[in-house]
């Protein structure tokens, strides 16, 4: 049982609960989005996503019980990869997995670049060569893509 202190000064109490300020709500961001809020956002249908889940391992949403969907920001980040590829540069399905591959590829070798800059033993003159291969590298990926 919950025990309450009389008030002796109703007037009193007022004033101070209504002088204290209140704490401000924090903006809460979500985590989890259904699929519909997700379809609406980027203008797509709820079974495409569900056929680009069949289609893309790395398109994987979490379910609940009942099987019901929610994704992250990063799978949404990753449809509108897709929508882009598919829809607006005419990818195929399949072209639209490959050039996601490189791409990750690509970002996998540039973040391995990126911490070796950071070594110390590491010298100019391997910086440069490793720097190249990269530019050749994301060159190659271009024309790939290009031709996909």
């Amino acid at each position: 049982m919950v025990h309450f202190e009389p008030v002796e000064n109703y007037a009193t109490f007022v004033q101070t609960v209504n002088a204290t300020p209140m704490p401000l709500k924090k903006h809460i961001e979500k985590r989890y989005f259904t699929i519909t809020e997700v379809a609406n956002e980027l203008g797509l249908n709820a079974s495409q996503l569900r056929y680009w889940e069949k289609e893309f391992s790395s398109l994987n949403p979490r379910t609940n019980a009942r099987g019901k969907r929610f994704y992250t920001a990063s799978d949404k980040e990753l449809i509108q990869q897709i929508a882009w590829l598919v829809k607006d540069q005419g990818y195929t399905i399949n072209g639209a997995r490959k050039a996601l591959k490189k791409r990750k590829e690509v970002a996998d070798a540039m973040a391995a670049v990126a911490n070796s800059v950071t070594d110390e033993s590491l010298d100019k003159k391997q910086l440069l060569d490793r720097l190249y291969g990269m530019k050749s590298r994301l060159e190659k990926f271009g024309e790939q893509t290009a031709e996909s």
